[in-house]
């Protein structure tokens, strides 16, 4: 009897995984839209309100704010008090701490948040810290960026679980579905791989 109990709910379980990687209606609530742009997922993002074109980059720390957006939300005057320096690619910048109303990338909504107001970056960037309590996997099919709550039934610890395969999806693409966990990236089709 436990051992069929045990299969009945395995069986349940391997289901509504499959179910929530490929229905529309699924994680709707959670999964941001992209554009795709020579790689780059661009996200559109609120800011106070105003639509703003954001970078999705898991790579940078915090998120970032360029000039433009800042006069586009009607930040005409902040404080210098907060100045913070930071190590880009292209090397260092300086900027500052500001504090927002609001900031909404689909359905996460947080307010009073501080960012990083960087007067010499040419992009806004939406930053790993916006998505700390989020694992996150890329839809190409569907052309969004999908979260799932760190410590989920579904994909809590990816060393301990061996991930399903895919259900056949009727959309047409590339099919790529990866799911990035605690430095880890899962691939379907190719498995674990070390994020680099």
């Amino acid at each position: 009897m436990t051992t069929r109990m045990s299969l009945i709910v395995f069986f349940f379980l391997a289901l509504s995984l499959s179910v929530l990687l490929v229905d529309d209606t699924v994680l709707a609530e959670d999964a941001i839209p992209f554009t795709d742009r020579a790689g780059i997922k661009f996200v559109t993002v609120l800011i106070n309100g105003v639509p703003i074109e954001f970078i999705f980059d898991t790579g940078a720390n915090s998120v970032v704010l360029n000039n433009d957006a800042l006069q586009r939300i009607g930040i005409t005057q902040y404080s210098t008090a907060k100045k913070v320096q930071s190590y880009t690619a292209g090397g260092m910048v300086e900027g500052y701490i500001l504090r927002l109303n609001s900031i909404q990338a689909g359905n996460i909504l947080k307010n009073n948040y501080d960012i990083a107001y960087v007067p010499s970056s040419t992009a806004n960037l939406l930053g790993a810290s916006f998505f700390k309590d989020y694992n996150y996997y890329i839809d190409e099919d569907y052309g969004v960026i999908r979260l799932i709550p760190k410590g989920s039934v579904f994909f809590d610890s990816p060393a301990a679980q061996q991930p399903p395969t895919p259900a056949e999806s009727p959309r047409s693409g590339s099919g790529r579905i990866e799911v990035e966990m605690d430095g880890k990236k899962f691939i379907f089709g190719k498995g674990w791989v070390e994020d680099k």
